[in-house]
């Protein structure tokens, strides 16, 4: 008898990233990552189902679920294609870790404008982080809350795999970090990802420090 089990990947908000926690986790090996389509994939011939890669610890997006049957499996993958999300949307919005093509538009910091951007005057944020930190994929928090009514604020983002010295002379080393400046002066660096929770305190201090810097 054929099996109408599955196991789904809703790629519109998994990392496709080669350190998936599923892999190691599965027994079986049924879950490897495609060179060729970078992405984590599912061997159906391979798995006895016992669902560890769906665990939360294991995939703490999850992007894995499982269908028992193929009315299951219709209604995720009909769930998945109506979501309006996109890669694009994953990784420069949810994640942070490009520059976002809508308000407020993040700037990348390189060797070339680092001097720039440190004497910019003003209210700023740096955003430093690592590609190959998880938290820094799963944990960025969207810009447009965090910076919700304070115009003017500007924000650079640092890839600190890229640009170590950077980073380095910024003092951090932990990732992904994010360093709140009024002017030239560094108001507070926060050394950890930013949860739900904390977004509407940080927009509170953002706001505040703008009004002072009026």
């Amino acid at each position: 008898m054929i099996s109408t089990r599955k196991i789904i990947f809703n790629y519109k908000i998994c990392d496709k990233a080669a350190e998936c926690g599923a892999i190691p986790e599965c027994p079986t090996g049924a879950i490897t990552f495609d060179k060729v389509n970078q992405k984590p994939v599912w061997d159906e011939s391979k798995c006895t189902f016992c669902l560890k890669c769906t665990l939360p610890d294991v995939c703490p997006v999850g992007a894995i679920v499982f269908a028992h049957d193929s009315t299951q499996e219709q209604a995720i993958m009909n769930a998945i294609n109506s979501d309006p999300h996109s890669e694009s949307w994953l990784w420069l919005e949810r994640y942070g870790v490009m520059p976002s093509k809508v308000d407020p538009i993040a700037q990348l910091i390189i060797n070339k404008n680092k001097d720039q951007v440190l004497k910019l005057a003003g209210l700023k944020l740096i955003d430093v982080w690592h590609e190959d930190f998880l938290n820094c994929r799963l944990h960025s928090p969207l810009f447009s809350d965090l910076t919700k009514d304070v115009p003017g604020i500007k924000i650079f983002k640092l890839n600190a795999k890229k640009h170590p010295k950077l980073a380095k002379n910024l003092n951090i080393s932990t990732f992904p970090s994010l360093l709140i400046y009024n002017n030239h002066i560094l108001v507070d660096t926060i050394p950890s990802y930013i949860s739900e929770e904390m977004i509407p305190q940080l927009n509170l201090k953002l706001k505040s420090l703008s009004i002072n810097h009026k």
